[in-house]
């Protein structure tokens, strides 16, 4: 048994199937691509306004540390680095998490579940500042 693979076993010992157990890197970049359009509907919503668009800075900044110092370090990784396999097989093939196997999709939904949810309310919170600041301008 690897630190990349498992193996799920039945009672007599004989091996069924490989169960991928990293995270496909291509699952992080979706996760970056939503937290980034989730930042990019706080700086669209607030543009307009000095005060709030200070605290947008601020929470650009921190975004750009807490991803850029994972992913600094990541690069010192001595090990293999490039997937065996496209993000589309890791998506059908099953995935080891600590509750048991499940689909790398399941796996995918999981990880975005939040930044999507965060991202579509955000932007149904934005669009309402915006209509309410085009109906007092009125």
């Amino acid at each position: 048994m690897t630190a990349i693979h498992q193996s799920s076993e039945r009672a007599n010992g004989a091996v069924t199937a490989e169960v991928e157990a990293v995270m496909h890197p291509g699952v992080y970049r979706i996760a970056l691509v939503c937290w980034l359009c989730f930042l990019a509907v706080f700086w669209v919503t607030f543009w307009s306004s000095s005060r709030a668009l200070f605290q947008v800075v601020i929470g650009t900044a921190y975004a750009i540390i807490f991803f850029g110092v994972p992913y600094q370090m990541s690069r010192y990784y001595p090990g293999k680095r490039s997937p065996d396999k496209s993000i589309w097989q890791f998506l059908a093939e099953p995935f080891a998490a600590r509750t048991g196997a499940m689909k790398g999709y399941e796996a995918l939904v999981q990880v975005v579940m939040v930044p999507v949810l965060l991202t579509l309310g955000g932007s149904i919170m934005g669009i309402a500042i915006h209509m309410a600041r085009a109906g007092a301008r009125m």
